[in-house]
């Protein structure tokens, strides 16, 4: 009978642990798909609006989510999930100064905008700025509530911050087919039109070092004027990675 129970005990002791160790690995692997999501998303805005300090933070990010990968392959997953929080926690600072930057911008732009084609609106002007203008409110309202979600709920805050980015780059959308409805070549419904076209339009009317080219890039989540940071390192990852499978060997 006490053999019985000690293999009793014994099993389930084993069994707890498996699970706890199960879940503790789909928590790092739930955690690190949103990150990816999350870091990779913001390679354009850093490019288009961030300076050098920033720059440098983003890089430091992602650093941070390369040491996850390699501690997730190493299957030390407590130490994989407290990079994947690291992570996350300095995301929230970066998308909230990037955030308030695009916010401003793009407030900007269609203020100027607005002045400009006082007295000379055309069919869609005013539908446009006003798409606009309630677009960067709904961001503005994202953005305040990440902050006021609880401190410790990083993934929570991440995602409306998210949403927030994914908000203005529509609302920049405008700010091109605005900008082009009155000083471009235009004259038709321009959202259906598709990149290439809208980037030759945008040369052709405004030249090739005009800043809205910039906005339309980041507007697609594609970098401009610089190659991608996150792509840069991620190759230089991959590259460490297979020189040392191969030094192994």
């Amino acid at each position: 009978m006490r053999t019985f129970l000690l293999y009793l005990l014994g099993g389930i002791c084993i069994l707890w642990g498996t699970k706890t160790h199960s879940n503790g690995n789909l928590q790092v692997a739930f955690g690190a798909e949103e990150n990816y999501l999350l870091v990779r998303s913001l390679d354009s805005s850093i490019i288009h609006l961030g300076d050098a300090n920033e720059k440098l933070e983003y890089r430091n990010i992602i650093d941070e989510y390369l040491r996850f990968k390699s501690l997730h392959i190493q299957g030390k997953y407590g130490d994989a999930y407290l990079a994947v929080r690291s992570t996350q926690y300095q995301l929230i600072q970066l998308y909230d100064k990037i955030l308030t930057k695009n916010i401003t911008l793009v407030r900007s732009e269609l203020e100027l905008l607005g002045r400009k084609s006082r007295d000379k609106e055309k069919t869609q002007t005013k539908a446009f700025i006003r798409l606009a203008l309630r677009d960067v409110s709904e961001a503005e309202q994202k953005l305040v509530m990440a902050r006021n979600i609880r401190p410790y709920l990083y993934l929570l805050k991440l995602r409306e911050m998210l949403f927030a980015l994914k908000i203005l780059k529509h609302a920049g959308k405008f700010v091109i087919f605005l900008n082009l409805l009155h000083d471009g070549q235009y004259m038709d419904s321009i959202e259906f039109y598709d990149f290439n076209t809208i980037e030759s339009e945008l040369i052709r009317g405004f030249g090739p070092n005009s800043k809205y080219l910039a906005f339309h890039y980041d507007n697609a989540f594609l970098p401009y004027g610089e190659e991608s940071i996150y792509e840069d390192k991620m190759t230089n990852f991959k590259t460490q990675t297979i020189n040392q499978t191969e030094t192994l060997k």
